[in-house]
């Protein structure tokens, strides 16, 4: 894990190529940088930075990390346009939502051209990494995890501390779709993760992701 204040990004270890999970938010690509060599990691060796959802707090750093790794980016294409523009997809279909998180009509972070758009799954063995990433919308249409055949799973904003910082996890009511994260959160629990790394607060036990989606 990457400590950038209220959020988190993530580096997955290859035995040559490594991967970054999201960017936090703008001005961290130095304080990525320096934790990564400070971890013996190359920025140079970063392959594929994947990209959770388009919101700003995992986009912001997304441009000036590509420029210091050279590494391609990959996102759901759903969020493909958000990339691409700067402007950060709906918070949510609600209307109280919509109200209290009302989009900008400004770009809110540097515009990226993703090199590769994820449909269902993305392996990311060609970039160094026993693992995938997933399509798990529900925070956003466009949301992905990522899963390691070593039993982490990242889900970014999939789930979100019931507190905003801490407490036990919960589907936030800004969630672009309630039912459609009930069904990603199974999603994740059915590939069986020992332990389940989110953007903000955290981690959690897969036990207790069940409590959220039983019926």
């Amino acid at each position: 894990m990457l400590g950038l204040g209220f959020v988190k990004a993530f580096l997955v270890r290859g035995a040559e190529k490594h991967v970054l999970v999201d960017s936090g938010t703008a001005g961290n690509s130095m304080k990525i940088v320096a934790q990564l060599e400070c971890g013996g990691v190359n920025p140079l060796d970063i392959w594929l930075i994947v990209v959770t959802h388009a919101h700003a707090d995992h986009t912001g750093s997304l441009a000036d990390v590509v420029q210091a790794t050279g590494a391609k980016v990959a996102v759901h294409r759903l969020e493909a346009e958000h990339v691409r523009t700067g402007m950060s997809p709906p918070a949510a279909e609600s209307r109280l939502s919509r109200i209290m998180f009302r989009p900008s009509t400004k770009p809110r972070a540097v515009c990226v051209e993703p090199d590769i758009l994820v449909d269902d799954e993305l392996d990311l063995r060609p970039y160094g990494v026993a693992g995938k990433a997933i399509w798990t919308p529900g925070h956003t249409r466009g949301s992905v995890s990522v899963f390691l055949e070593s039993g982490e799973a990242i889900v970014g904003d999939l789930v979100l501390p019931r507190y905003m910082a801490f407490g036990p996890p919960a589907i936030a009511f800004w969630a672009a779709s309630r039912e459609d994260s009930i069904a990603s959160i199974r999603k994740v629990l059915d590939l069986r993760p020992s332990i389940i790394l989110t953007s903000h607060g955290g981690p959690y036990r897969p036990e207790v992701l069940a409590k959220l989606v039983r019926c």
